[in-house]
């Protein structure tokens, strides 16, 4: 009993978190639509707000035209060949972030209402599974990485307040706002990426939960002692739970799809922006000789911050591998011919539900990647430090 409350205190505290996370994203002008109960039933349903998003898209515009100018300003005077290119790269990536975030909203805000819909609804159907009783978000594992995201996202905004604070003059005020707002709108394609793929994890772990405990324990009940036949009331009822999750699945497996269509060209832009950063922010740390706090923790949050995505997608994508091993060996087994095939129907469509996610199909995102981008980091960084010490810069 004591592991079932602490767990609905977790999911309970991971709704709390997303709300907090999605008041902060609407401040942004990144979210435009807001969620309110429905009249008729009480549910939650994502609405339009046409006025604020008319609002958000003149403050963007305003807000990257100024970063432009200013980081235009700032590269033409460097004197350093490597840091004019990773600036000249990271701008342009900053303005397609913005540029993506503005399509989403324009372009496809109703197909991203009816997504957040679909997922709404799923979360309602997964609560009403009999003997599901916890209500709020996931449990302590999509708690553990939201508190950690939660940090990453307070590093963030509280990082450039001591230069706001120490800095009078306006122009570096506005350059360092404007440079805030919009890194800031670049990392919450991320954010948001993170929070889709968590919530299908969060779906099938439920779900899975569900197959594993319930709805076995009630196959299991049909067995009758002395060997007595099963009504065809009872094998029906045991049917239509059978095809409910069922039909979960293949809601999940929609809803999932749906969503990775929609952010796979933005999933593939951010792990751009955030590697090119790190990239850049380490070329800083070495012409500082290692001594910059700051760098090393900015660093830190975008290493963080990409393998917080990992781990939400891998759960997300193990999470619906696990149903393949799930067995009902010990389940009642009768003489029907209609019951047998409902049972291998079952079995046999939980095979087809994989979730993958790979973006424009040229890559899967695993723990593999990072390794592959810190090898590639690590080479880079060498090259440079020889560069330099060869050529008296460092």
């Amino acid at each position: 009993m004591f592991g079932r409350h602490r767990q609905l205190s977790a999911s309970s505290l991971s709704a709390s978190i997303l709300h907090v996370g999605f008041r902060y994203a609407t401040f942004l002008g990144i979210i435009c639509f807001g969620i309110e109960g429905n009249r008729t039933d009480g549910c939650l349903v994502a609405q339009n707000r046409f006025w604020y998003k008319q609002f958000c898209l003149l403050t963007r515009l305003l807000i990257c035209v100024i970063y432009g100018y200013l980081s235009l300003d700032y590269i033409f005077i460097l004197d350093n060949s490597h840091l004019i290119i990773l600036s000249w790269i990271r701008l342009v990536c900053c303005l397609i972030c913005a540029f993506v975030t503005l399509t989403l909203q324009f372009w496809f805000g109703q197909h991203v209402l009816r997504v957040v819909n679909s997922y709404l609804r799923l979360f309602r159907k997964v609560n009403a599974l009999p003997g599901s009783q916890a209500s709020g978000f996931g449990g302590r594992r999509e708690l553990s990485l939201l508190i950690f995201k939660m940090i990453c996202l307070m590093n963030e905004v509280f990082c450039e307040i001591p230069e706001l604070l120490n800095g009078l003059n306006m122009r570096l005020f506005v350059t360092i706002l404007c440079e805030l707002y919009v890194n800031t709108n670049a990392t919450m394609i991320g954010h948001l990426c993170f929070v889709g793929y968590l919530s299908v994890g969060a779906l099938y772990a439920r779900v899975n939960h569900y197959v594993r405990h319930e709805l076995r324990r009630q196959l299991q009940g049909l067995e009758q002692p002395n060997g007595c036949e099963v009504s065809r009331r009872q094998l029906r009822a045991a049917g239509c739970r059978l095809d409910q999750c069922l039909a979960i699945y293949d809601d999940i497996q929609r809803v999932g799809s749906a969503f990775h269509r929609l952010m796979e060209l933005p999933l593939c832009l951010i792990l751009l922006f955030a590697f090119l950063s790190m990239t850049l922010v380490s070329y800083f740390i070495m012409l500082q000789r290692f001594r910059n706090v700051g760098l090393w923790l900015l660093v830190a949050r975008l290493f963080f911050d990409v393998v917080l995505l990992t781990l939400a997608i891998h759960g997300a994508s193990s999470s619906s591998r696990v149903v393949r091993r799930l067995s009902f060996d010990n389940c009642y087994v009768t003489e029907r011919n209609d019951w047998h095939m409902k049972l291998e129907m079952f079995l046999g469509r939980l095979n087809f539900f994989e979730f993958r996610v790979r973006p424009l199909g040229l890559f899967e995102i695993s723990n593999e990647l990072i390794l592959v981008f810190l090898s590639g980091l690590v080479t880079y960084l060498t090259y440079i430090i020889q560069y330099g010490m060869q050529s008296n810069k460092i």
